[in-house]
């Protein structure tokens, strides 16, 4: 790769970005103009309201205002409070005719003089803010009226007053003003940046890649002398370059308009807006922390926005990834939520807390280097899979594929690809996490054993199941449904008893990190105790047999099938071993429940069957039932126990490496068949 190159296509692009109108509004002049307009506007109103609710009287009604007399001529005096007609007055402050009602109990006076305790009732809307202002303004009247009865009834027995305030209570802010101005303010940029360091990047990889190929200057970049990677990067770094300079720009502007407001609104804006007062090193080290996160993203977008046709496309394309980052960048906004070293290691997450950290001036400098080497180890991981993709000329020259659709009729003719496109599958796994968080949680209530069968069949099974159908592909052939050889079996034993040991201790670790929930904790037990009363034989169905059978066929046979054209085989393994992961539900056992869908993955591909990764599945299933199941045999082994947090012994890990070596090994060798079964029916395993 010569860097000559990289710049001179780098210089190109960033040309062709400050030729177009349209991403240098998007980028550069719509930064400096929103917040203001919006920000000076939104102050206006809000002062304009705040002024106009302030001086409005409330509309209220008292009922039984003869019950107390000199209550009611306290409110009679106010000047912010109209008495009103009592008439359907519940209805009227429901429609919001009225502001708040006041009812005072027939006894009020009368309990009131013999020192009995009695209550005013405030009827009001909460959906109204001028009714929630008329509740204050009576209850500060109400309060002043009940000051005023302790104090007579005080001085009627000659009592003075501080018996009942024995002692005063009086604190102390000790946070500096940098640190209370940097709590509030670290809520909000933590968000800020990353939203629009995003942003930066979302606009400027579409233009340059699927905007690129509308105008039909793609080709030309390609037979020049500058070879795809040296391409890739120059157009990485133009991406990056502007997903920096935007972020700086929004940063400022918002800066300069919160400033300004101040300035401008005085003491209505202090009270709305927290006061500017940043350390130009805090602003330095969050800048710093956002280059690896704008590499990320420059990168993601790229390899995301290739693979479109059009401009259009493009966008639609990218949009979900918003929804990926949204959540995680509000991490900073969450009450109670600090930074630790396991947060750290979070990409995004880590950025967003950070920046809160560094507001208040605080430099955790342990978890500053945690997150810059996850995010930028994120980033390289981006920026390989961004290359690899402009290596692809099936992406950078995808035609359009047939996508008419209809449920109910069976494709018909040939079919453009042998199994199911990239895309399809990510999106049934998407479809597959949210089906199974929001109606398998539903289905808890209908019993362990319904659960399971719902959760599996409906959910997990029939989906995949129903596109290969109504896609007119061969159902046995992409899902591999052929027979292996017969040493397939016991090789596939000993390896899945090597990853299920491994995944004990990986599990382990990771309680270190992230301890299992009481309540998660509780929730398996309950499962469990519900599974132990059937018999042996049906429990091992529910808890090994189906899961085994239907969460294969989804992951190591519709996903890993639908991947490995397009990401080869580590690729398409690592893949699916993350989404099987995410399809559990399970923060808590990620890691090992990801490490085994890669035993799965390789079992799958190895032996070139299906077969051998259910029986797998099913073997791991069941060992981790029955060792629950039989927990009193193995008191002593409290590596075992899910909520213990104690390593295996070092010769059981020894044991698993063992197992797990001899077994790949084992698998490749039987193995070979299937490659060509692969190769004969089209899907290639690399």
């Amino acid at each position: 790769m010569q860097l000559t190159r990289v710049k001179t296509i780098l210089r190109k692009e960033l040309r062709d970005i400050l030729r177009d109108r349209r991403t240098i509004f998007v980028n550069f002049v719509l930064p400096i103009l929103l917040y203001p307009l919006l920000m000076i506007g939104f102050m206006q109103i809000a002062a304009l309201q705040v002024h106009k609710i302030g001086q409005k009287k409330s509309r209220v009604i008292v009922l039984g205002e003869q019950h107390s007399p000199q209550l009611a001529r306290m409110l009679d005096t106010l000047s912010t409070i109209q008495i009103s007609e009592s008439a359907d007055w519940r209805a009227r402050i429901q429609n919001g005719e009225l502001d708040a009602a006041l009812r005072i109990p027939a006894n009020f006076s009368d309990s009131v003089a013999q020192s009995h305790r009695t209550q005013a009732l405030v009827f009001y809307n909460s959906s109204k803010e001028v009714s929630e202002e008329a509740r204050k303004r009576l209850e500060r009247v109400l309060t002043a009226y009940r000051e005023q009865v302790i104090s007579e009834r005080l001085a009627y027995i000659s009592a003075d007053t501080s018996l009942l305030h024995p002692f005063s209570i009086e604190t102390e802010n000790l946070a500096s003003d940098v640190q209370q101005q940097g709590a509030v303010l670290g809520r909000i940029l933590g968000y800020l940046f990353i939203f629009v360091t995003l942003t930066g990047a979302f606009y400027t990889s579409v233009d340059l890649t699927a905007g690129e190929k509308e105008r039909g200057t793609l080709e030309t970049l390609l037979v020049s002398p500058a070879s795809r990677t040296e391409i890739v990067y120059g157009k990485f770094l133009a991406v990056t370059l502007i997903a920096l300079v935007t972020a700086v720009l929004n940063v400022l502007s918002f800066g300069v308009t919160m400033i300004y407001s101040l300035q401008m609104f005085g003491k209505s804006a202090e009270k709305m807006l927290p006061v500017v007062s940043v350390e130009p090193a805090s602003l330095l080290m969050a800048l710093l922390l956002i280059i690896p996160l704008a590499v990320t993203f420059a990168a993601v977008c790229l390899a995301i926005a290739v693979g479109a046709r059009t401009y259009k496309e493009g966008q639609a394309l990218l949009t979900p990834l918003y929804m990926v980052v949204i959540l995680p960048a509000m991490f900073s906004m969450l009450p109670g939520m600090e930074m630790s070293p396991k947060l750290a290691i979070i990409p995004i997450v880590n950025v967003s807390l950070l920046i809160k950290e560094y507001m208040i001036g605080n430099y955790v400098w342990l978890e500053t280097m945690l997150a810059f080497i996850s995010t930028s180890l994120l980033a390289v991981v981006s920026l390989l899979w961004a290359t690899n993709q402009f290596n692809q000329e099936s992406v950078l020259f995808r035609h359009a594929e047939d996508v008419r659709w209809s449920p109910f009729r069976k494709r018909r003719g040939p079919l453009p690809f042998p199994q199911p496109l990239p895309g399809t599958a990510l999106l049934l796994v998407l479809v597959e996490i949210i089906a199974l968080f929001a109606f398998g949680s539903f289905a808890l209530k209908w019993g362990a054993e319904r659960t399971i069968l719902f959760s599996q069949l409906a959910l997990i099974l029939l989906p995949p199941l129903y596109i290969l159908y109504r896609g007119g592909y061969n159902i046995r052939e992409v899902l591999t449904l052929v027979s292996p050889k017969v040493m397939a079996y016991p090789a596939t034993l000993l390896f899945i008893l090597g990853g299920w040991l491994f995944a004990i201790q990986l599990g382990t670790w990771q309680n270190m990190l992230y301890p299992f929930p009481e309540d998660l904790l509780k929730q398996f037990k309950e499962l469990f105790a519900e599974l132990e009363k059937l018999p042996l034989n049906r429990a091992l169905f529910f808890i090994a047999v189906l899961p085994g059978i239907c969460e294969e066929l989804l992951c190591r046979g519709f996903l890993l099938r639908s991947f490995l054209p397009r990401f080869g085989k580590l690729g398409s393994i690592v893949l699916v071993a993350v989404a099987f992961g995410l399809l559990h539900l399970n923060p808590y056992r990620m890691i090992p429940t990801a490490f085994l869908g890669v035993v799965l993955g390789f079992i799958a591909l190895e032996t070139g069957s299906l077969y051998p990764a259910m029986l797998a599945h099913a073997t791991n299933n069941a060992l981790s039932y029955l060792v629950e199941k039989n927990s009193a045999w193995f008191e002593d082994l409290k590596w075992l126990k899910l909520d213990e947090s104690q390593s295996l012994p070092w010769y059981f890990v020894i044991a698993s490496a063992v197992a797990l070596v001899l077994g790949y090994v084992w698998l490749k060798k039987v193995g070979q068949k299937a490659h060509a079964t692969l190769a004969e029916s089209g899907v290639h395993s690399t």
